[in-house]
């Protein structure tokens, strides 16, 4: 376990703070400069620029719902936001127990303040839950990935992790294409870890699944919902985007991949996409049209995107060196067009490393 006697991991705006995870983290501008944290007046609206925004007028966003989907690369990016809210001394929504929050599970109550700022536990969405758990000016963002690759990672992972009975009893040999082609034999819940799995996730129910025309009009109630909805493969340039959405800096979008669990491509035949298509009918809806949706977010931001997205690679780049050679204290970034200097340290390295398990058991110790 790791304590919260650690130093700080990066540092704010133009004056290099550095900080103890026990002592009042800065947040006024007095403390940290133009780098700083607001928590009642900073909330842009869901439309804001995707553009760049000035480095020198920064407030950022402290009240994030995110919903954490299942095998999309959700885990990484709770890890990202649980940092953030230890970094600004802000209230994470974490249950009393385990590692999923829903609306009848005992949650931890907020330390700092009377509510919370941060939401990144697994769920199921529901729109007034997280109204009532988080102040109104909330941004609300999710992640989806290309469903057959999010299936194949998940069925995997429940089979040999989580020994799921229904996937033990697919034969091993073709395993995903047995699933895929016997839903009838395998698939027997309306949804599961391997059926429409997204679909539960974003809170569909058999009701609002039940035609073209609900499944439409939940996806709009959605789009108006989430301010962003990430795609997990372009997590970089979803992180960019969620960047300047949130007015955060670099820093604050540096991460390591966790919960990653690779598997052998898989090749299906035109029969088997139909029937997988048809199947997972629920999650092909919702990536087609939030993946459409993000395509366009990438196209009004320009050609300035494209820069930073490669620039914050060279970053992540840098950092997975550093943090992988566990030699140097610490590893710093020059001033960008995009964002200030900043420091990442030893410690960054053991945080982004904390699995999800181990952190919320220290947020837990934290807020008692």
């Amino acid at each position: 376990m790791y304590s919260f006697n650690q130093p700080g991991f990066a540092t704010l705006g133009n004056e290099n703070i550095y900080y103890d995870l026990n002592e009042n983290i800065p947040g006024d501008v007095d403390e940290i400069g133009k780098d700083s944290v607001d928590n009642e007046s900073s909330q842009p609206s869901k439309y804001a620029s995707w553009k760049q925004s000035n480095i020198s007028d920064r407030n950022k966003v402290t009240h994030v719902g995110f919903l954490k989907v299942h095998k999309a690369g959700s885990t990484t990016m709770q890890n990202l936001f649980f940092r953030f809210g230890l970094k600004h001394k802000l209230n994470i929504a974490i249950p009393k127990r385990g590692n999923h929050l829903f609306n009848k599970n005992p949650t931890i109550r907020p330390k700092y303040s009377s509510h919370y700022d941060i939401f990144a536990c697994h769920t199921v969405y529901k729109p007034a839950w997280f109204s009532s758990l988080l102040p109104d000016n909330t941004i609300r963002i999710a992640i989806i990935r290309e469903p057959f690759d999010r299936m194949v990672s998940a069925a995997y992972y429940n089979r040999d992790v989580w020994n799921k009975t229904y996937l033990k009893n697919v034969p091993t040999t073709n395993f995903i294409q047995n699933l895929v082609q016997y839903p009838e034999k395998y698939e027997t819940s309306y949804f599961s870890p391997t059926k429409n799995s997204m679909g539960k996730d974003f809170g569909f129910t058999q009701d609002t699944a039940k035609s073209s025309a609900s499944i439409s009009h939940y996806m709009q109630e959605l789009d108006k919902d989430f301010a962003l909805v990430m795609v997990t493969e372009m997590i970089d340039h979803s992180l960019v985007l969620m960047r300047r959405l949130l007015n955060w800096s670099i820093a604050d979008i540096i991460y390591l991949p966790t919960n990653a669990h690779p598997h052998e491509k898989i090749e299906l035949t035109d029969k088997e996409w139909k029937k997988f298509r048809k199947t997972n009918f629920i999650d092909i809806a919702i990536y087609d049209y939030f993946y459409a949706a993000f395509k366009r977010k990438v196209e009004h931001a320009g050609k300035d995107l494209t820069d930073e997205v490669n620039f914050f690679q060279n970053c992540l780049a840098k950092v997975r060196l550093f943090c992988d050679a566990k030699n140097e204290p610490f590893v710093d970034f020059e001033r960008s067009k995009w964002d200030d200097a900043f420091r990442i340290t030893r410690d960054a390295c053991t945080w982004m490393n904390t699995d999800e398990l181990a952190f919320i058991s220290q947020l837990r110790e934290l807020y008692h």
